[in-house]
């Protein structure tokens, strides 16, 4: 039985690249959390002769079915609809098969043709909106026959589900700005709204929508939608104005314990291990690719950049500039850090849109020190600096080359 290794956004090219070898039975995925101390979280997709049919924390069986089933068939929430299960489950299943299961429902009403694929479509792509492009782990393939036995459907075909995947990613991508996460409570802003040209429909299905208090995430399989469509639709109103979004408690004291996160650009492999050793408290993640810098900042969200400015490829100085043009990074602190220390060098580098200027060689108190400087300068950070034990000083510590691009050395003649 083969073991694969993956990295994030490998897993989609891995099922490519082994679809001969997936056949008929379980894929066991073992998807690593963002740090090592989260442990695995198991990830089970079914297979049938190639083809994928379900997907869930563990195999394919009846029950863990019918709680897919009816998270995207509303109907079968119903309190009549859960008793006719019940006794299509005690009185007309004898083999206790998944056809027997759809076929009873069928009879009694509860599904209508052609239900069952659409629901098992989206639950795929729902978790592979989850796990498909940023989760690392490992992965191994069991066969079973058993799956010819109990498999409702006869599957779908691997590439379209990757493609829609990837488009589904992209819109994804699109609204994190303004829903970073399903978790979040919608508050409706009733004031603006009595202000704004809704119909009473709107103004009702608002109210239905946001009156219990519950999440995004609550709300959809409420309704029994498409997470994206879900977040899509409020989305809409969040630009509007008509409502905010609230975080609950539990999210923002997690975030306060979880490490500020840095994003280090440089093309010296040796550089980017002397940055993640020299910044313990910190969660370090590095490229030497600028061309993944874009991916690397929305993937992230890093609440500080440090950025070589002599880079094949896109230079560090050019780079800043496209960073400082993304609405969502403007306030990012940029830390230039180059070898050069001239006048005009840093006042190219105050023009980039960079926040501070640091000279190579540098130290690790050095590097330290303006990197807390810098985060301390940043209001809603402090909280989480002190919550981590890290000394919360934003006034300048270094003059000449380890300052702010604001410093007034900038304005007269340079004498670092």
């Amino acid at each position: 039985m083969s073991r694969f290794v993956f990295g994030s956004e490998e897993l989609a090219s891995l099922l490519r690249q082994q679809s001969r070898q997936f056949t008929t039975g379980y894929l066991h995925i073992h998807l690593r959390g963002a740090e090592a101390a989260e442990g695995t979280e198991p990830w089970v997709l079914t297979y049938y002769h190639g083809r994928l049919v379900f997907s869930a924390d563990q195999p394919l069986e009846t029950q863990i079915f019918l709680k897919r089933l009816c998270r995207f068939v509303p109907r079968l929430h119903l309190s009549w609809s859960q008793r006719a299960i019940r006794v299509v489950q005690e009185r007309l299943m004898k083999e206790n098969s998944l056809q027997e299961l759809i076929e009873g429902m069928t009879q009694l009403a509860l599904l209508k043709p052609g239900e069952v694929e659409d629901a098992l479509w989206l639950n795929l792509l729902t978790d592979f909106d989850r796990y498909l492009f940023e989760r690392a782990g490992t992965c191994r393939f069991e066969v079973q026959e058993r799956v010819a036995q109990d498999t409702p459907i006869g599957g779908f075909e691997l590439e379209p589900l990757l493609q829609e995947a990837a488009r589904r990613w992209d819109q994804w991508m699109a609204l994190k700005v303004a829903i970073p996460t399903m978790l979040a409570v919608p508050v409706v802003n009733w004031e603006r709204v009595n202000r704004y040209r809704i119909t009473e429909e709107q103004r009702q299905k608002l109210h239905h929508l946001t009156k219990d208090g519950q999440s995004l995430e609550s709300i959809a399989k409420q309704l029994g939608r498409d997470r994206l469509e879900v977040a899509t639709f409020f989305a809409g109103w969040l630009k509007k104005g008509l409502i905010s979004l609230q975080t609950p408690p539990e999210l923002v004291q997690a975030k306060r314990h979880n490490p500020l996160t840095i994003l280090a650009v440089d093309d010296s492999v040796v550089m980017q291990e002397i940055i993640r050793q020299s910044l313990p408290n910190y969660r370090v993640i590095t490229t030497g690719n600028s061309a993944e810098v874009l991916h690397l900042l929305f993937r992230y969200r890093p609440d500080l950049l440090l950025m070589d400015v002599t880079m094949p490829g896109i230079d560090g100085l050019e780079l800043c500039r496209i960073v400082r043009n993304l609405e969502e990074f403007k306030s990012i602190p940029i830390v230039m850090v180059t070898s050069r220390d001239g006048l005009l060098d840093r006042i190219r580098g105050k023009w980039s849109g960079a926040t501070a200027y640091l000279t190579k060689p540098f130290t690790e108190s050095q590097l330290n020190a303006e990197v807390e400087r810098l985060l301390a300068q940043q209001p809603h950070l402090r909280e989480r600096l002190a919550g981590q034990g890290i000394t919360v000083n934003p006034a300048p510590l270094f003059k000449g080359s380890h300052s702010s691009l604001a410093d007034p050395a900038l304005e007269g003649p340079h004498n670092a």
